[in-house]
């Protein structure tokens, strides 16, 4: 219920920002704190009350601080202190909007939009939802709102339900409104004093991972290339504002494990068009440079021209002379807690890659060398940050076991994060739609979410045909139609529509999608086989049939021919017998009567 009318009070809170009643977030916060005690018709109460009523009715977990600050500016001759209580005069109830009612409007619109996802969900997973489905569902929705839900139960179907409804204004400007309402509350639980919003004035190097670097030249596709650009944008602002500077407020870096991975990445592309590897369908910056490329000459000034272009986009490679031993203080590398993530993954029977984990725990234990080990920070003054799209990465950023301490600042966090946080302080507002950043938009963000699982289901099939193939269970033209299969499914998040949605969740929920499809493959080359035979056998016997029939009128034909010869024979024949017995007639008639024959 408290995600509920979380989504809805966020949804008003965008409404009432956008709008020009407001001069600012305090004032609106102030509207939230009137609703409230109106609502619960009660006038005195301490810090502490107000932020647990305002989080009982509106789902808002506002800083005590925030509020404090907000009662002290906004209702000066509305309030009495006394002893930490603040005793509210009636008088409110005149000032007070229709906050509450617009409020119950939105939550209606909202509930309606709820209860089309619960019938869509049912309907494609073909079942009937319980109540403890509907409430996980509500809160997969909340996740996939918050920037979050990328591997939450219900993400995919949710993602796809959005995207039916692209064309739908009223449901898209609803959606977008629930999501920048989430934006300036997220803003205003991760800002210590909101009267300081305006500018950015604290240095941060933020490292970016692989994936970034591609995005940010365009190997990834348009949409990816967008959203960097408008991360970007905002970090060319910030450092703009700060030219005098000895330094740049914001700078982007890449590590030394980042451009071992380009390396390889670029040499594997090498591999490919040797001949000697495979292309992975689900690699599109792989495909991107194969495509730039007619040789390996090509590839190899591909891969120097890429470092060019970042440093022309102001993004450094940064040389760091890294030792565990000379940094033991700042390691974050321990076995016992990668055992005990382990341990916490196989139980939820999920598979955990070591190795992996080893990787990210070796990148946190520089960006802890960089902060000195100081994680308590907010996010403005966390100084160093490992910037990622990858799931395991921030999953393990985010494990408690892993920071540390319950509010460190996480070491690694994604580019939405980031940009919603320089968004959110420079006061950008969301009144020019036009200008507001791509991932802030809920079909972009559905879009995204299902190109992420189509992509990891691309590479788990791919794997899993190559091992096939390996152990001989797979024909090399069976290998070779799966893998013209995964190549064609949308491999960016602009490719996935209206027209391909049913067919990339498809692949998505069904596990043995490339098994189904293999066997409706054979079986349609099966049905084309027996229908040509068919069709050749009805040809053949159209054919007999044919001649038959031509052999039938040729017979016809000659016997035609011979009765009529017979009958020109017959008809001869008895004309001569006829003449002649006329002629042996007229002889008796002579012989008789030679006078009158003479006269």
């Amino acid at each position: 219920m408290k995600d509920k009318n979380l989504i809805a009070s966020v949804a008003l809170f965008s409404e009432l920002y956008n709008s020009d009643t407001y001069k600012n977030i305090t004032e609106i916060i102030a509207e939230f704190i009137r609703g409230a005690v109106i609502f619960e018709n009660k006038y005195s109460f301490n810090s502490t009350e107000l932020k647990d009523l305002l989080n009982r009715i509106y789902g808002f977990d506002i800083p005590e601080s925030v509020i404090r600050t907000t009662l002290q500016n906004k209702f000066k001759d509305e309030i009495k202190r006394e002893n930490n209580y603040f005793h509210f005069d009636q008088i409110i109830k005149n000032r007070q909007s229709n906050i509450n009612s617009v409020f119950n409007e939105i939550s209606k619109s909202q509930n309606q939009v709820l209860e089309d996802i619960y019938s869509y969900i049912g309907t494609k997973k073909r079942i009937t939802l319980e109540p403890s489905d509907k409430r996980e569902i509500l809160e997969n929705v909340f996740h996939f709102l918050m920037d979050n839900g990328y591997s939450e139960k219900y993400s995919d179907l949710i993602s796809a339900y959005v995207l039916t409804k692209e064309q739908d204004t009223s449901f898209r400007e609803l959606l977008n409104s629930i999501k920048e309402g989430l934006i300036l509350y997220q803003g205003i639980n991760y800002t210590a004093d909101i009267n300081q919003l305006g500018s950015w004035n604290n240095d941060l190097t933020i490292y970016l991972a692989t994936e970034h670097l591609f995005n940010a030249l365009g190997y990834n596709g348009i949409l990816f290339k967008e959203i960097f650009d408008d991360f970007n944008k905002l970090v060319f602002e910030i450092n703009t504002f700060h030219k005098n500077t000895k330094r740049k407020k914001i700078e982007l870096k890449y590590l030394e494990e980042t451009k071992i991975e380009i390396d390889n990445f670029f040499q594997t592309a090498e591999s490919i068009k040797k001949g000697n590897k495979i292309l992975d369908p689900s690699k599109l910056a792989m495909e991107t440079i194969l495509k730039k490329s007619n040789s390996l000459s090509d590839i190899r000034t591909l891969r120097v021209q890429f470092d060019i272009e970042l440093k022309r986009l102001g993004i450094q490679f940064q040389d760091f002379n890294f030792s565990v031993g000379k940094t033991a203080q700042y390691n974050v590398v321990d076995q016992n807690v990668i055992d005990e993530l382990k341990k916490i993954s196989e139980d939820k029977g999920r598979y955990f890659d070591e190795d992996n984990c080893q990787y990210y725990f070796n990148l946190f234990t520089k960006i802890n060398t960089f902060r000195k080990g100081v994680n308590n920070n907010r996010f403005e003054k966390c100084g160093h940050l490992y910037v990622t799209e990858t799931a395991f990465a921030k999953y393990l950023a985010h494990n408690n076991l892993v920071k540390f301490e319950d509010y460190d600042t996480p070491f690694a966090k994604d580019i939405d994060f980031v940009t919603t946080r320089f968004w959110f302080t420079l006061k950008k507002g969301f009144s020019n739609k036009q200008s507001l950043p791509k991932s802030f938009d809920v079909i972009t963000k559905a879009k995204i979410i299902l190109s992420s699982h189509l992509t990891n289901g691309i590479s788990k099939s791919y794997e899993n045909l190559l091992e096939d193939k390996k152990n001989g269970k797979l024909t090399d033209d069976e290998a070779i139609a799966r893998s013209y299969s995964l190549r064609e499914k949308p491999s960016t998040p602009e490719e996935i529509n209206n027209d391909n949605l049913d067919e990339a969740l498809d692949f998505i929920l069904n596990e043995n999608h490339l098994e189904d499809f293999y066997r409706e493959k054979v079986r349609k080359e099966q049905l084309l086989e027996t229908t040509q035979k068919e069709k050749e056998k009805e040809e053949l016997e159209l054919a007999l049939q044919s001649y038959k029939e031509k052999e039938k009128q040729e017979n016809e034909r000659i016997k035609k021919i011979e009765y009529n010869q017979r009958k020109s024979v017959y008809v001869n024949d008895a004309w001569n017998e006829h003449r002649k017995s006329n002629n042996n007639d007229l002889l008796l008639l002579f012989r008789h009567h030679p006078t009158k024959c003479v006269n």
